[in-house]
C-alpha cells in the first residue's frame, strides 16, 4: 500500500468524526494554500478545494476528473458535498477525491508534508428563540483544537 493509499484510508476514517459544527482543514505545510477543507452540519459534509485563483498552477482537469464541482458565482472553490447519513463507500470516495486534489491537482509530493487544523464551533441559539441564562450555559461551547487522531498528521 502506498503512503497516499494509507492517507486516503485515514482521511476516510477521520471524515466520520467531522460532525455537526466541525471544521477541518488539511494543508501542505510548505504551501498552505494547497488544501482541502471541510465544514459539517448534521445533514451535510461539504468539502472544498481551491482552484487556479488561489493555487495558480493547480491542475483543474484533475479536480474535474475526480468529480469535484467547479467554482460558481456563489462558491469560489471546487466543491464536493456529501449528504448525511453517508455510507462507508461514500466517505472513501470523498477521501479519494481529496487525495487527487492534494497530490494530482496541487502537486503535494507526500502526505507526510500535510498538517491539519480542526475545531467545533460553539452551539448557537436558533434564530427567533430567546434562551434564559441556564439554557445558555447548557449550549455546547465548542472546541478550538479538536483532535482527529485517525489522520495521523501534525497540526498547524
Amino acid at each position: 500500500m502506498s503512503e497516499w493509499d494509507d492517507f486516503e484510508n485515514r482521511l476516510g476514517a477521520a471524515l466520520r468524526q467531522v460532525t455537526d459544527r466541525v471544521f477541518l482543514i488539511v494543508a501542505s505545510q510548505d504551501a498552505p494554500l494547497k488544501y482541502v477543507q471541510f465544514a459539517a452540519t448534521a445533514e451535510l459534509l461539504d468539502a472544498q478545494a481551491p482552484g487556479i485563483d488561489v493555487v495558480v498552477a493547480a491542475k483543474e482537469a484533475a479536480l474535474s476528473g475526480a468529480g469535484w464541482a467547479p467554482p460558481s458565482d456563489l462558491e469560489p472553490n471546487w466543491t464536493s458535498p456529501l449528504p448525511r447519513p453517508a455510507l462507508s463507500a461514500e466517505y472513501a470516495a470523498l477521501a479519494a477525491r481529496c487525495v487527487v486534489a492534494l497530490r494530482d491537482a496541487f502537486g503535494v509530493e507526500s502526505p507526510f508534508q500535510l498538517a491539519y487544523r480542526a475545531w467545533r464551533e460553539a452551539e448557537q441559539m436558533p434564530p427567533g428563540v430567546t434562551y434564559n441564562q441556564a439554557q445558555l450555559r447548557r449550549l455546547d461551547p465548542g472546541e478550538s483544537g479538536l483532535e482527529l487522531p485517525a489522520l495521523a498528521l501534525g497540526t498547524f
